[in-house]
């Protein structure tokens, strides 16, 4: 289990840096092209009505970033982990859960103001998905 766990973290973060690399900063044409990467509530490709469990939601109270994948954690079906990235594609904070965890939700502490932030939240079976913010 440990072997597979390294495996996903491993995945994720590779998954997370083509993401950051490909999609991050995002212009109009570059949008159309993150769906290719990563699923959005906008562009939910094959996994079409799952937005509402997977996309992570974004709570903002001051400089406390909050956010939240509404979706039910087991062994067999769960978020792996949240990330916080700038437009840059550098990584403001990040958490990882596991399937014993009661719920997918983290908070960081994001000094400074900007245009463009992206959470973004993995599930083991239904893959990456990202909501875009601003602080």
């Amino acid at each position: 289990m440990q072997e597979r766990r390294d495996f996903l973290k491993t995945s994720l973060v590779a998954s997370a840096g083509l993401v950051a690399a490909t999609v991050l900063p995002a212009s109009a044409s570059q949008e159309s092209k993150a769906s290719i990467f990563a699923y959005t509530k906008e562009h939910q490709g094959r996994w079409e009505g799952k937005a509402g469990s997977h996309a992570p939601v974004v709570t903002i109270e001051g400089n406390k970033v909050t956010v939240e994948t509404k979706h039910g954690m087991s062994e067999a079906h769960y978020i792996v982990k949240h990330s916080v990235l700038d437009a840059n594609g550098n990584v403001l904070g990040e958490q990882v859960f596991f399937p014993r965890d009661a719920k997918a939700i983290s908070t960081y502490e994001i000094e400074g103001k900007y245009t463009e932030l992206y959470a973004m939240s993995f599930c083991n079976i239904h893959d990456l998905w990202v909501t875009k913010f601003s602080k």
